[in-house]
């Protein structure tokens, strides 16, 4: 059971070289094995009402807080020098989004003419895989890919490579960054919760089956060849919060930070928070000076200001890795091999496996438009969408991991990686479809993903109807269906024993992916346009200020915000597709085109019937989860 470490000689006291430390001392203390008793409620609001220390972690104070932060706004600098710098450098903005728009063009009509070419001479062009340290990513999109998101995506990073850089530039250079936002302890706490990072939270429970405690160990990340000084967060910088915990029961909340070399130490929250007011939501970087404060309550804000930048890291970079790569890539190449263009398994697949061989090679690619950056580049330095730390082959490396880590488990015969079924749906999902589980509305992000869930498997369920039903009543063809699956794992070794996963489960899992990748998205989008950054920009220092943080140079904390909040203006937020008239949404009448594409008129009914039963469900999540993420906004592939 993990519990978090309470005793007051632990707080702020422990600093071991981290590579020796004792693994154990991390998830327990002296009263580790006593019985726990379980939360006084099901809000999962702390036994200890009368403390300040107690936080509400009810279902309604994490939606409050949530909402509350993205409404946050930023300190703006000088906001008429700001203006004045725009319009000066708006021509500059203006020839870069007509360059950019001319180089679209370009690239259309190449794509164009080869798309002619081929089709008039009879040879086809497929999307090719490749396998990098076991897992299988896109190699090449096809022509008619390539050609598909050139006209319809590309358009829409325009803006956010020329007109937005400048605008984030001049906030910039301005003093629109000179100072982020320090959220309170409960709003830290609270964006855990519900965003895709809590989906890296571990949860003990007690005898009953109640959460009584969670650890988010950041250890899995620095596993492998990568070691926690490879991960940067800019030149120099690494990863330096190592893990969080939390004890639902007394609110004790914990982060254990290592410095550059090596050392870790865990800071506990204090007694009593720093903003005064039980109203306050927030303290702005110059609120408060060191003089104001004890020297663990220094600690413990310089450990949250570390804290604010990976949770937006952690989003990026790792949580969110296996819902774009490995099954879609493989479905996405291999579907056009076996399933007939006329099929109702085709129908279906191909709306949401659209775009999704193109987004997959740009974003870990190192080009001047692309995210990633090689090693010794240059370019980094200059181009402000760059801000991941980690070179592109760094970056690929840490996403096979975490891909094959979410899908694979050993074989317990022969020890070789094979598919495994509880990926199908993962285990966050299956947790919270038991009836009588203790989970519900302490991760409100995985309860929300539980849904969209349950309704896409009554979607699968619908087409595909059970083995022993009359085959009148089936509408996906059975066989169709399995010879694509087994296609797919003898081509892919990264998905050997794929057959073996529940029909049902694996095609609902598929489409339920590509809504994971947008709400993830999503709620990155909404948490970080304002204050959030990617990552700390100065590693720890012990005797340093948590104004150093968050505020900093020109040229140190505020570049890096500035290079954050470019970075999401570029690849964060779904922008429409240009020409599809919304009709590659996830929630668009049309997404499937009216399913013309299968024969069977009756069929055709059918399948229409049950999309508008998956419709209505949809626009019943959105209304009960729009405050968190909107699906109705959402595309119904991983497009961006």
């Amino acid at each position: 059971m993990f519990a978090s470490s309470t005793s007051e000689e632990g707080a702020a006291q422990y600093l071991v070289p981290a590579p020796f430390r004792p693994k154990s001392s991390k998830l327990s203390n002296s009263n580790n094995n006593k019985a726990v008793q379980p939360p006084s409620s099901c809000t999962f609001a702390s036994s200890v009402t009368g403390s300040k220390r107690h936080m509400d972690i009810s279902s309604r104070a994490l939606k409050r807080r949530f909402k509350r932060v993205t409404e946050l706004g930023q300190p703006k600098g000088n906001i008429w020098k700001e203006h004045i710098l725009f319009i000066m450098l708006a021509p500059l903005g203006l020839w870069l989004a007509a360059l950019l728009s001319l180089v679209l063009v370009v690239v259309s009509l190449g794509q164009s003419v080869e798309y002619l070419l081929r089709y008039v001479t009879m040879v086809s062009s497929r999307t090719t895989l490749r396998t990098y340290m076991g897992c299988t990513f896109t190699a090449l999109p096809s022509n008619a890919d390539r050609l598909d998101f050139v006209l319809h995506r590309g358009p829409t990073y325009i803006y956010g490579h020329t007109i937005g850089a400048v605008k984030n530039f001049c906030k910039w250079a301005t003093g629109g960054f000179k100072e982020q936002v320090l959220l309170s302890d409960a709003e830290v706490l609270a964006l855990l919760m519900t965003t895709p990072v809590s989906r890296m939270w571990k949860v003990a429970c007690n005898e009953e089956g109640r959460p009584v405690s969670m650890v988010l160990d950041m250890g899995d990340v620095t596993k492998g060849d990568v070691k926690a000084t490879d991960i940067s967060l800019g030149k120099g910088h690494y990863l330096c919060v190592e893990r969080i915990d939390f004890d639902i029961e007394t609110s004790d909340l914990s982060v254990t930070l290592v410095d550059s070399d090596g050392l870790a130490r865990v800071v506990h929250r204090p007694m009593e928070e720093m903003c005064a007011s039980p109203m306050a939501s927030a303290c702005s970087s110059s609120s408060i000076s060191s003089a104001d404060v004890s020297d663990e309550e220094r600690l413990w804000n310089m450990a949250k200001a570390h804290l604010q930048g990976l949770i937006m890291w952690s989003i990026v970079s790792w949580s969110h890795n296996w819902v774009h790569f490995n099954l879609l890539d493989s479905a996405a190449a291999l579907t056009p091999d076996v399933v007939p263009k006329r099929s109702v398994l085709r129908a279906l697949l191909t709306p949401h496996l659209r775009f999704t061989p193109t987004i997959n090679t740009a974003g870990p690619a190192d080009g001047i438009l692309n995210p990633q950056h090689a090693e010794d580049d240059t370019l980094k330095k200059f181009l402000p969408w760059k801000v991941q730390g980690q070179t592109a082959q760094q970056f690929l490396a840490k996403v096979a991991e975490n891909c094959l880590q979410h899908y694979l488990k050993a074989d317990e015969t022969t020890g070789e990686k094979i598919v495994d079924p509880v990926a199908f749906p993962p285990e966050f999902v299956t947790d919270r479809l038991e009836p009588d589980n203790k989970l519900q509305g302490l991760l409100p992000y995985l309860d929300f993903l539980t849904e969209v869930y349950k309704a896409m498997e009554v979607y699968a369920q619908n087409l595909w109807v059970g083995e022993g039903s009359p085959h009148s009543e089936r509408i996906i063809e059975h066989d169709i269906f399995m010879q694509w699956v087994r296609h797919i794992e003898q081509s892919v070794g990264s998905l050997k024993g794929l057959s073996k996963v529940d029909p049902v489960k694996l095609l609902a899992t598929l489409l339920w992916t590509t809504v994971v990748h947008g709400a993830d998205h999503d709620v990155c989008g909404r948490i970080n346009t304002k204050w959030m950054m990617f990552g700390s920009a100065v590693p720890v220092d012990w005797d340093g200020e948590w104004q150093d943080v968050l505020k900093g140079s020109l040229f140190g904390t505020q570049l890096h915000a500035f290079r954050s909040s470019t970075f999401i203006s570029c690849f964060g937020g779904y922008k429409n597709s240009w020409f599809t008239k919304g009709a590659d949404l996830l929630v668009s009448p049309g997404l499937y085109n009216d399913w013309n594409s299968v024969p069977c008129e009756q069929t055709r009914c059918r399948l229409r019937a049950h999309h508008g039963t998956l419709l209505a469900s949809l626009h019943g999540i959105s209304k009960k989860w729009g405050w968190l993420s909107d699906v109705a906004g959402l595309p119904a592939s991983v497009s961006f």
